[in-house]
This record gives structure tokens, sequence and C-alpha cells, in this order.
């Protein structure tokens, strides 16, 4: 055990969360809690509802109810139920870290940066958190997002309301004694940049899955899995793949991920419509259900660049499939060969048709993406996380 006791009491970990959905920041927040729990007092510090049974499916953790406790941040009624106002919801769960960081021994963000008033274990989950980093590498589609996004004068009096309910301390944690870790060698290269902070790299936890069926049994087709949101462009993925068909190749396309009621979502599903013959629109799979459905797969395909890591493109790798990924980003960083990443359509398209007519290159891509999944792994990750957390305790008292 580490040295978590004090007079005989588990020290206080507050591990801080907006809201627990799907995605990488998610699986960190549990399997932070999943590595801390046994040798310390654990709190989440949250918004909305923990679906406990859903997240454990999904993420590959054990946790129980009695394992931890749950810190709510109180929200008006009009934000408990919506899924959009993210910035506004994370401003009352700003204003709420706030107040009970002095609770805590030692805190860890899971996403992203927060003001704690106090230093605290930083894990950068994307760039949403820095208006200029976001605008540069992700410019928001026209048409695909509310006015509010859409019309830069609504945006920036809605930022200054957001800012002014969140009451932070403005510490500059870049310049104090927070611990900032990068999700990517190619995420802290871009706040290196930018702010001249050199951060440590934690690459996020993906579940190992085991008895891979093997390559002869996989079926000659394509998954692609994520949000489906605008700046995943699956729009782009079901371009590049059609071309690709054009070219003689007899492949199909499984798209997984979360459905909501957007217009990009509903746009989506009516090209996978209008394309059934060879796409299918799966919506959200979870577990080993979601796995199963990829490792029957020979191929997958993600579309967004400029990711901060990518943990679907992680995903997709440690099932086995012979991944492309957009070249600017840390996904890329996951897949590590050049002839995975693409620059453009078609770009992309002539480095998949040449890939699918060369069975020697797919033995080797599958060797080499084999080495490069054990980096990302939810052990390594639990090792990192108890000495990070322990060194960071150590420091501080």
């Amino acid at each position: 055990m580490v040295q978590a006791l004090r007079n005989n009491e588990k020290k206080k970990v507050g591990i801080a969360h907006p809201r627990l959905g799907r995605g990488g920041s998610e699986a960190r927040a549990m399997w932070v809690m999943q590595a801390l729990k046994d040798d310390y007092e654990v709190s989440l510090i949250t918004t909305g509802e923990v679906d406990l049974e859903g997240l454990n499916k999904y993420y590959g953790t054990s946790l129980r109810p009695h394992e931890f406790h749950i810190r709510q941040a109180p929200l008006p009624g009009f934000l408990c139920n919506i899924s959009g106002a993210a910035a506004l919801r994370g401003a009352f769960y700003q204003r709420y870290c706030l107040k009970i960081a002095h609770e805590f021994d030692v805190l860890v963000s899971a996403y992203n940066i927060v003001d704690f008033g106090v230093p605290a274990i930083q894990c950068i989950a994307d760039f949403s958190w820095s208006e200029d980093i976001r605008k540069d590498l992700h410019p928001i589609p026209l048409g695909t997002r509310g006015k509010f996004h859409s019309n830069a004068l609504l945006r920036r009096v809605y930022l200054s309301v957001v800012g002014s309910i969140a009451k932070p301390r403005q510490r500059n944690p870049f310049a104090g004694k927070d611990l900032i870790l990068a999700n990517s060698k190619w995420t802290a290269g871009i706040i290196m940049a930018k702010y001249g902070k050199e951060l440590g790299v934690l690459y996020p936890p993906v579940v190992d899955w085991v008895s891979d069926p093997s390559i002869k049994d996989r079926e000659n087709g394509f998954v692609c899995i994520g949000r489906i949101a605008p700046e995943k462009r699956i729009e782009r993925i079901i371009e590049i793949l059609g071309l690709v068909k054009t070219r003689g190749h007899d492949i199909h396309l499984h798209i997984i991920g979360s459905v909501d009621d957007s217009s990009y979502a509903r746009f989506i599903e009516d090209v996978c419509s209008k394309e059934r013959d060879w796409i299918k629109f799966e919506g959200l799979c979870v577990g080993m259900g979601k796995m199963a459905l990829i490792r029957q797969h020979r191929f997958g395909i993600h579309g967004c660049q400029g990711e901060a890591f990518g943990i679907a493109v992680a995903e997709m790798v440690k099932a086995g499939c012979i991944t492309f990924v957009p070249e600017k980003g840390g996904q890329a960083e996951i897949v590590d060969h050049p002839s995975l990443a693409y620059d453009s359509v078609e770009d992309a398209v002539t480095k998949i048709d040449s890939i699918l007519r060369d069975e020697a290159k797919q033995a080797e891509l599958r060797s080499h993406l084999a080495s490069r999944s054990k980096m990302f792994s939810s052990e390594i990750f639990v090792k990192q996380i108890r000495v990070i957390v322990e060194d960071f305790l150590r420091a501080r008292h």
C-alpha cells in the first residue's frame, strides 16, 4: 500500500469531471478512481446523473457504489436535463470545485484545467479550454452549430456570463505548482508552442481485450467509432471509402457511436440510409458488444484531425484493426506509421487502395500496430497514476 495514511485516516482525493459521458476523459476519470479507491478516500466531483453500471460496462472498470463518494455540483433546473450549454454547466461546476477544494488532500481534474484555487493535478483532454487553440484546430463548420457558436458577438456575451458565474481565482496553472499532464506528445507540443510550458505525458487508459479472432476470420470491412459530431468528419470517411470502392474493392463500413438529435447526426443517418447496401449505422454500442463488432473487421478509419489523443483510434488499434487516421493530431501518434496517416481525401484513397492490394504490407502493419497498442493500456495507466498521486502528495507535504 502507498503511503496514503495520516493519523490512521486515508487521505482524501477529489477526482473532477464536469459530466460523465463517453470519451477519453471519462475513461481517465473512471480508471483514476479504480486505481486509487483502495488506498485513498475517493470522491467524484461532477454534475448530472452517474450511471455507474453503464460506465463500468463501457470502460471496463469494476467500481462499486460504496467504494467512492459522489459530490454533485448544484445546477439550475433548466440545465439538469439538456445536452447543450456545456460552458454554462461548466461554470457552475467550476464554482463548486473552487468551493469544496479545501476538503481534499489532492485534486485531480480528469477533464482539462480547473481553477481549484490550490495546486492540483490537471489532465488535458482536448482544447475546449483555449478559444485560440480550439478555433485553430477545429473551425466550426457553417450550419452545424447553434447561434451562440456562429455569432461572434453572442458567443462573447455568452462566455462573459459563463466567466462571471464560474468566479475563478484567475490562477495561471502554467506558472504555478499545478502538475499538468498532456494526453499525447503532440498535445504537449501544442501547449509548449503556445504557453512555453513543458508537460509530462499520460496516455489515457484503453482496456485490453483478449481472444482476438484470426485475420482470416475477419470481414474485409471498416469500422468507425466515436461521437457523431461535426468535428469527427464522418462525411469525409464515407467519401473516402466510397472512392475506394470505385477502385474495385468489395468493402463495407460500420459507423458506431452515440447519436443525438442534432442536424449533423440526422444528416449522417440520412447518408447512411441512402448507402445502406454498404454502410451500416450501428448507433451506440458498449463493452464487449462493441469490441466484438470491431474485432470482426480488418480495418478501422478515423476522420477527425487535430485530436488531442483519439481514444477511438486506440480502441480500434487494440482490437487488431489496421487503422487509417488524419496526419495532424495525437491520433497519428497512436498509429505512428506514414502509410496509415493521410492529409487529404485523395491521399487517403491512394494509401488505402495500396494496402488493400498488398497482404504482405497488411501483415507488417498488423505487427507494427500490435506493438504500438501495448503503450495504451489500463494496466499501465493504473500504475502510472498511483505513482503520480503519491509523488504529488509527497511534494506538497
